[in-house]
């Protein structure tokens, strides 16, 4: 009895009529009575909510008054909610939905990658073969993931699966092929004049020596060599001869130029993607005029839940053309960057030993002059 009180029980009471015969009547029809307590005009009980009308029934035939007092168990709390319509409808759509979204993208597990690796990953299996999250999945979007990160050259191996609306993505990152040998059949000349410092001979004949001061075009590493008894020995010229020499840059930085500028306006669209499907959203915010746009990639969760949607959300920032006034430091760590960057064209492996900067001021400008002293590899081609 404890039991059908925890799903469905009323407590009643029964006063007036013939309540002892009720109770007779009652027990004949087997309807389990409990907490029958006697009052004055009757008694109060317990029963299953769906013996009560029965036990109404009997009542009615003996003139006895049955009233509700409570209701208990955790039937009448789920009551409002069965009798809600919404909420069926909702269960039937929601059953043929989730059986549909099995095939979609729910979340992205990336293996061996770091997040800067995984962030161009991401960006590889979206353009080239449609996978993100809310992606309905095939056995050619798969193989063509694999082949776009392979071909990508950053990755030496990889592999796309799908488990149970979970992608997972495995990779390798790409080793720097070594380095083939492959000498010159003509003498390696210097690039530039220094002192040297170090030969690295793999092939040929070394024509300097450490401590010895080259100039500009001096034969460094020879092609031929001559035995004692005169027999001359041909072989092709490979190797290093890292010297000490001075490079000099120098930049004309101005002080203000015309450049566009943020007005502090914006506009933000956003597009969702969902089984091939695509929402775009109404725009909002103003940006006006000339704008820049950011365009980033997310998912869409629920309360920390992800979902099998994508969302590509496009900023754009408001910008107009105005004057931009450089303050004296920051022009000088410009035009620092410019130089840096001419000495990274032209000697990208040497290392920076000393160097000896000017710095003049001009009208509406900034003059900047460095010497690098710089030790490098000078053999040349």
């Amino acid at each position: 009895m404890e039991a059908v009180q925890l799903w469905a029980g009323v407590s009643f009471s029964a006063r007036g009529g013939h309540t002892e015969g009720l109770l007779n009547d009652a027990a004949g029809a087997g309807l389990q009575l409990a907490a029958v307590v006697p009052r004055p005009g009757g008694f109060d009980g317990r029963c299953a909510a769906w013996r009560y009308r029965k036990l109404a029934a009997l009542a009615r035939r003996r003139r006895v008054r049955l009233r509700v007092r409570q209701r208990r168990g955790a039937f009448f709390g789920l009551r409002p909610l069965l009798l809600r319509r919404g909420l069926w409808a909702g269960l039937v759509l929601f059953l043929p939905l989730l059986l549909w979204s099995r095939g979609l993208v729910w979340a992205v597990a990336y293996t061996g990658l770091t997040p800067g690796q995984q962030a161009r990953a991401a960006a590889v299996l979206r353009e080239s073969a449609g996978l993100e999250p809310g992606a309905r999945v095939t056995r050619e979007a798969l193989a063509a993931g694999e082949y776009a990160l392979l071909q990508s050259g950053e990755f030496s191996w990889a592999s796309v699966n799908f488990f149970g609306g979970r992608l997972e993505v495995e990779a390798a990152a790409a080793k720097p092929a070594p380095t083939l040998f492959s000498g010159k059949w003509q003498t390696i000349c210097a690039r530039t004049g220094g002192l040297v410092t170090a030969v690295d001979l793999k092939s040929g004949t070394a024509l300097v020596e450490p401590g010895q001061q080259v100039e500009t075009g001096q034969p460094l590493i020879g092609t031929a060599r001559t035995e004692r008894d005169g027999t001359p020995i041909f072989a092709p010229a490979a190797g290093t001869v890292t010297a000490r020499f001075e490079w000099s840059a120098s930049c004309e930085q101005p002080l203000a130029v015309e450049a566009p500028l943020l007005t502090g306006g914006r506009a933000v669209r956003l597009r969702l993607s969902c089984g091939g499907l695509d929402l775009a959203l109404p725009r909002w915010g103003s940006a006006g005029g000339e704008s820049a746009g950011v365009t980033r990639h997310t998912q869409l969760e629920l309360w920390g839940l992800p979902l099998p949607v994508a969302v590509e959300e496009t900023t754009f920032y408001a910008r107009r053309t105005g004057t931009a006034a450089y303050p004296d430091d920051l022009a000088l760590a410009m035009a620092r960057l410019t130089c840096l960057r001419a000495l990274e064209a032209e000697w990208p492996d040497a290392v920076i030993a000393a160097q000896k900067e000017t710095v003049e001021m001009r009208a509406g400008s900034l003059h900047y002059a460095v010497t690098y002293t710089l030790l490098g590899d000078i053999a040349g081609g």
